[in-house]
């Protein structure tokens, strides 16, 4: 009934109402679909015909790349009699809207076997069927044995599953042993894992940003944790690592408990678990590597590749291009230079396309610095425009090195004034602001003392060794020799 409509309507999907049924649809699979369609059929599910009539209207627009029209237009089709057939329409949408959510709670439990059994568990113990609860609980109890993982989904299983327990228990068996004493140890190793998670995404984002967090009861129970049976469970030592790794940096044992930890225990986590830990851990290499320390660059790197090679730091088999950035960076810092220039090209198709221009030609820019090919380094700084800011602000870094390195001084001093314009101009984070100021400083500095005036160098090499942001440090180091 719809095909002259469709024809009608044949420009690709863009600027189309923000109705949320459309960002529901757009998100549909062609198996999902097939699904729906024959739920819709259902009368258990649905008798209402408008309801059908939209969900195969709104999928063949879709489907078809058509451009979603008005409302009104839409009401016409569905509710060609109606007076209020635009009231009407919007009722539709947000049934439709509520079906396709029951449909992907339907299809969660399906695929959750442990939270299926969990709510039957519940229904059995309210409908009071003893035997049928009773099979159910060994069913889970199974089900949470064979359970790969040991993060906080899993104990928040378990502790439903025990607080359920408990409750056919003291109905039932008031007498017997309840399961409180198991709820509690689930429970404080529950709190445990969240707690320490929450307060290293706390830190890590103070580090960066201008943002004070109160990390509440933590600082109360630390000394009593590190003394507990409860550090010998890896999802809460991999957090409380991270947290001591990150507020006392210096204390390399830390960061070592952490990756013993990772390396042992890494198949008790999902890919979502490990992405935080991995990200927090990097950043305190890249952080502890900007201050010169070279094995945390060597750690750094080791990490990414394992991250990735185990798709922790991948988006939909697609490699973040700051992911990228980084882990190439690392690798130059170490001089593997073969390595980056086969990485550049073994991966450049799981960049994400719209930015795979830019990335290349930066990373290759860098790369070619690296082997002091500056001629060749900003022929690819051409390539592409930086819209990105901090890929921006490290191309200009890169075009200061590089005007630095040929004594190309006019351009070097133009480019300072503009780059340090910039930075002043633009909303960075104080860690980035800092980092690249400092810099700028420091070449200026280099610039303004006669080359043999090594007295001078030595100072200006005193002052950056102390600098504890400072990504070009080993660069401007070697500029003082």
């Amino acid at each position: 009934m719809f095909d002259g409509f469709f024809n009608r309507f044949n420009i690709s999907l863009m600027n189309e109402p923000s109705y949320k049924i459309l960002e529901i649809i757009q998100s549909i699979t062609e198996k999902e679909g097939r699904q729906l369609r024959k739920m819709l059929k259902s009368p258990f599910f649905t008798l209402r015909e408008d309801v059908q009539q939209l969900f195969e209207l709104l999928m063949n627009l879709v489907k078809k790349g058509k451009k979603i029209p008005p409302l009104k237009e839409i009401a016409v089709l569905i509710f060609p009699e109606a007076p209020n057939r635009q009231v009407k329409l919007r009722g539709t949408m947000s049934d439709l809207k509520q079906f396709v959510e029951e449909y992907w709670c339907i299809q969660y439990l399906r695929t959750d076997k442990i939270k299926m059994h969990l709510m039957i568990s519940e229904i059995y113990r309210r409908r009071k069927l003893q035997k049928c609860y009773l099979s159910n609980v060994k069913r889970i109890d199974h089900l949470m044995e064979k359970h790969p993982k040991r993060n906080a989904d899993y104990y928040q299983l378990r502790l439903d599953f025990e607080t359920d327990r408990m409750k056919y228990q003291s109905a039932t068996k008031r007498t017997e042993h309840l399961f409180l004493q198991e709820i509690s140890d689930t429970s404080d190793t529950l709190y445990l894992i969240q707690k320490l998670r929450n307060t290293c995404a706390q830190l890590s984002h103070q580090l960066v940003f201008k943002t004070n967090y109160d990390t509440g009861l933590l600082t109360f129970f630390l000394k009593d944790l590190e003394q507990s049976k409860y550090l010998e469970n890896p999802a809460i030592a991999i957090y409380y690592f991270c947290f001591r790794f990150l507020t006392e940096p210096g204390e390399i044992s830390y960061f070592r408990s952490f990756k013993s930890i990772l390396s042992k225990h890494r198949a008790l986590f999902t890919k979502e678990d490990l992405e935080a830990p991995y990200r927090l851990a990097i950043n305190l290499c890249i952080r502890m590597s900007n201050q010169g320390d070279k094995h945390f660059t060597l750690d750094g790197w080791e990490l990414y590749k394992e991250g990735l090679a185990n798709g922790i730091l991948l988006e939909n088999n697609i490699i973040p291009r700051f992911t990228f950035n980084n882990i190439i960076a690392l690798a130059l810092l170490l001089e593997e230079f073969d390595w980056t220039s086969n990485f550049i090209e073994g991966q450049a198709n799981q960049l994400e396309e719209k930015h795979k221009l830019q990335t290349l030609s930066f990373n290759k820019a860098r790369l070619a610095f690296a082997q002091g090919k500056y001629d060749l380094a900003l022929n690819f700084l051409q390539e592409a425009t930086y819209k990105d800011l901090i890929n921006n602000l490290i191309s200009r870094m890169l075009k200061v090195k590089i005007f630095y390195e040929i004594e190309a001084l006019d351009l070097l001093s133009s480019q300072l004034d503009t780059f340090e314009q910039y930075i002043r101009r633009k909303e960075v984070s104080e860690y980035h602001r800092v980092n690249f100021l400092t810099t700028v400083k420091y070449v200026r500095k280099l610039l303004s003392i006669p080359s043999y005036d090594k007295l001078a160098k030595k100072n200006i090499r005193v002052q950056i060794l102390a600098e504890e942001i400072l990504s070009e440090k080993k660069w401007l180091l070697e500029k003082c020799l």
